[in-house]
């Protein structure tokens, strides 16, 4: 009887110390989290403004015929004096870039019977010098350019003035975390992380495809192109 005594006591003993091992582990991690080092996060924000260098320009030729083959040889023919007017007008191949080639057909009223097809090919053309952005337009529209859905301005150099826009940024979320942290009776320490995005804003210009048709050349003013720089710095608090 005494064994078998002794073996249930050292059974019960063995559980209570397994119930207690979870627990000791617990309060253990709960006490360093409880000491960890204070900080503040504060974001900031500054903006670049700088006149653009380079236009993006989206033209295209849209053309109707009775057959696929004929909608897309016309097409294609049309196309081709529009490229030689860009490519005369200063472009290189580098500058132009096809962004769409389609082929769609036409249906009658009844919606199921088709009376023809219709083919479109767009291109995007970069030019360099703003001050030949208008006569860019004229030519391809001269040449058969039928389509137009804008200019859109930007910079050449996306990280033009990015670094003093930053040290402003920096400055901004400064600002902040000191005058919060002087309300919450603490002070501003050393850096522990710091992270930033840039955002820049290329700026549309509304062109419709007839503006060319005018006797004087298409006016375009280029605005003032916006790039935002946002951190989020995090502080040690002392």
């Amino acid at each position: 009887m005494r064994r078998i005594g002794w073996i249930a006591v050292g059974t019960l003993a063995g559980i209570v110390l397994a119930l207690q091992l979870p627990s000791l582990a617990q309060d253990s991690g709960t006490k360093s989290a409880t000491t960890g080092q204070r900080t503040i996060t504060v974001s900031g924000t500054a903006t670049i403004s700088a006149q653009p260098d380079e236009a993006l320009v989206t033209l295209g030729v849209h053309t109707q015929a009775g057959t696929a083959q004929a909608a897309l040889a016309e097409n294609a023919q049309k196309m081709q004096k529009v490229l030689d007017a860009l490519h005369n007008a200063g472009l290189t191949a580098d500058d132009l870039a096809t962004t769409n080639v389609s082929l769609y057909p036409m249906y009658a009223n009844d919606g199921q019977s088709v009376t023809g097809y219709q083919a479109d090919n767009q291109i995007q053309a970069t030019i360099h010098d703003l001050s030949k952005v208008g006569n860019v337009i004229d030519s391809a529209v001269s040449a058969g350019a039928n389509m137009a859905s804008g200019v859109t301005f930007q910079l050449s150099d996306q990280n033009q003035g990015q670094g003093q826009a930053l040290a402003r940024a920096i400055d901004n979320a400064k600002t902040k975390a000191d005058a919060m942290a002087a309300a919450a009776g603490a002070g501003v320490g050393e850096v522990v992380t710091i992270s930033e995005s840039t955002a820049a804003t290329p700026v549309p210009y509304p062109m419709y495809a007839g503006a060319a048709d005018a006797a004087a050349s298409t006016p375009i003013q280029p605005p003032t192109v916006e790039t935002q720089v946002s951190v989020t710095v995090t502080w040690a608090l002392v």
